[in-house]
């Protein structure tokens, strides 16, 4: 494995009715996935443009891209859930990060309609019942 010595960027965007509409206040945790960066631990929450700060992650040099190999990925790779009350949780697995870009998670949350119990911060990923459209 190579060291994550440099720097890539990380903005999560949550919105609801198929991207349309921002949502404030959602928790965002990102947690590394590599065991070179499975102490990182962060946790952010939207503003009201649903998005977060900017955050800098730990990644590999890009220079590792320049000579492939198969033990050797010129990225590093992140776990982001995505939760707010109201709304079905998501997870989103490996989402790589690269040395000097800003990386950029959409997350499209969905409404729970008012016969669903709500999740009191609690963490999983998004679940549909068969009779359920997502997309809506």
């Amino acid at each position: 494995m190579s060291p994550q010595t440099k720097s890539g960027y990380l903005i999560v965007r949550a919105s609801t009715a198929s991207g349309a509409i921002p949502v404030e206040g959602v928790t965002v945790i990102v947690q590394g996935r590599d065991e070179e960066n499975s102490n990182v631990f962060l946790s952010l929450i939207t503003d009201r443009d649903g998005l977060t700060q900017k955050i800098t992650l730990p990644t590999v040099s890009r220079d590792e891209s320049l000579t492939p190999s198969a033990n050797i990925k010129p990225y590093s790779l992140y776990n982001i859930e995505v939760y707010k009350d109201g709304y079905y949780p998501q997870h989103y697995s490996g989402v790589a990060i690269f040395e000097g870009i800003t990386a950029v998670q959409n997350a499209r949350i969905i409404p729970l309609s008012e016969f669903e119990p709500s999740y009191p911060h609690g963490r999983g990923e998004q679940v549909f019942d068969s009779y359920e459209n997502p997309n809506l």
